[in-house]
């Protein structure tokens, strides 16, 4: 039987948000497509892939946070679970744009113009088709343990969700038995999705790393990629979890569901993260600088000794590691709301740096940065569309449980 204490919370953006939000989603793939249209297609396609890459590991890691949450028996931050199982919406989005990059593929693969001796594996079809079948069954897989878990929540607010979502919470819960079947039932469910996800996460992004970006450059290697490009990922879905839950907070007043301590520990869990993190990228630099191999060094001096490249690789490195280690040895820091997003925007953009550094020096070689305003409008108009499926997600899903 339903619970008739529990009422749908209302959790629609303002028409003014959500207005703001589409007309950067506009002017990003306004300013792509006259990228193309004047001759800057290699400016175009490699601000398209480092947000690509970008958002699609964010939003992915962002459902494997809830997953590694159930696995430890997590009990406090319930709504920041929520936060992370919404970011499945931008998953379908992701491997649309994986569709894209197959149409921009001669600006950002180099391997289609140079031998590298690796033709059987760095060839179109199969490199498409492969990633192509990863995405798919990485999306399945998400979409099957967000639906296992949210599946009892849901059934408890039959009847009582507005007009305009019925039809899907009624695909979500049908088959609806009573309450403590569909709980015991997900929990079985759950306790196979669980490991399943956690898996395929950290065996196929580190896969993916290796195929998506290790390979703009063919002749040079790193064991360590893969792991960092996972790694990173979920770093980066901590911080937008942060982000997206404190603005959640705010424009629906949610005050009563996401609580000063729970914002602390979320504080500890990013600190954490941002340490292990930082150890991973150290020992990579650290095994390439003291084995002085002819095809690693490169990467290292381009992004170290290069005046175009070296002061973003010094920002990445200062606000990805040291700043947040600094700042959250603050308790402070951790509880307040306002000063956390802050912390966390910094983050978030010494990681889109990170992945700009990860692209663009393999494709631009002109002796200025390939940064301006039509970069800036593109990243802004990702950012922009992946805050607009989360908030579509969670006028369905609510975030937490309001009582009559």
């Amino acid at each position: 039987m339903n619970n008739p204490s529990l009422i749908f919370p209302a959790q629609d953006l303002s028409p003014r948000i959500r207005a703001t939000l589409w007309t950067f989603v506009a002017l990003g793939v306004f300013a792509f497509i006259v990228s193309l249209l004047v001759g800057s297609a290699d400016r175009g396609w490699q601000i398209y892939y480092v947000n690509f890459v970008l958002w699609t590991a964010i939003a992915q890691g962002g459902v494997v946070f809830s997953a590694a949450y159930r696995m430890t028996n997590g009990t406090w931050g319930e709504p920041f679970r929520r936060v992370g199982e919404a970011m499945v919406s931008f998953l379908p989005v992701s491997f649309v744009l994986f569709i894209g990059v197959f149409f921009g593929r001669e600006s950002i693969y180099p391997w289609l113009h140079e031998a590298t001796g690796k033709e059987a594996w760095l060839n179109a079809p199969f490199f498409f088709a492969r990633d192509g079948v990863v995405f798919l069954y990485m999306m399945w897989l998400s979409y099957k343990y967000v639906r296992t878990s949210l599946r009892p929540e849901l059934g408890r607010f039959r009847g009582q969700t507005p007009d305009r979502f019925r039809a899907v919470v009624e695909r979500l819960t049908s088959n609806w038995k009573d309450d403590q079947q569909e709980i015991e039932a997900s929990k079985a469910k759950i306790a196979k999705l669980v490991p399943a996800l956690l898996i395929s996460f950290a065996v196929l992004y580190s896969y993916l790393g290796f195929d998506l970006l290790m390979s703009l450059e063919p002749r040079w290697s790193s064991t360590l990629y893969g792991w960092l490009f996972f790694l990173h990922g979920f770093y980066g879905a901590l911080v937008v979890i942060t982000l997206l839950a404190i603005s959640a907070r705010k424009v629906f007043k949610l005050e009563a569901g996401f609580a000063t301590k729970q914002f602390h520990d979320l504080g500890r869990l990013v600190m954490g993260f941002c340490m292990l993190s930082g150890g991973f990228y150290w020992s990579q630099y650290l095994v390439i600088w003291y084995g002085n191999i002819t095809e690693e060094i490169p990467y290292l001096v381009m992004r170290y000794r290069n005046p175009l490249w070296a002061p973003l690789t010094w920002y990445y490195i200062v606000f990805a590691f040291f700043f947040p280690l600094a700042v959250f040895l603050s308790k402070r820091a951790k509880d307040k709301p306002a000063s956390l997003a802050a912390i966390a925007s910094i983050i978030l953009s010494s990681l889109f740096v990170e992945r700009f550094l990860a692209v663009a020096p393999f494709l631009w070689h002109e002796q200025y940065l390939p940064f301006g305003v039509m970069e800036l409008a593109v990243s802004l108009g990702f950012a922009s569309g992946f805050a607009l499926t989360w908030f579509k997600f969670i006028g369905i899903v609510p975030l937490t449980a309001k009582t009559s």
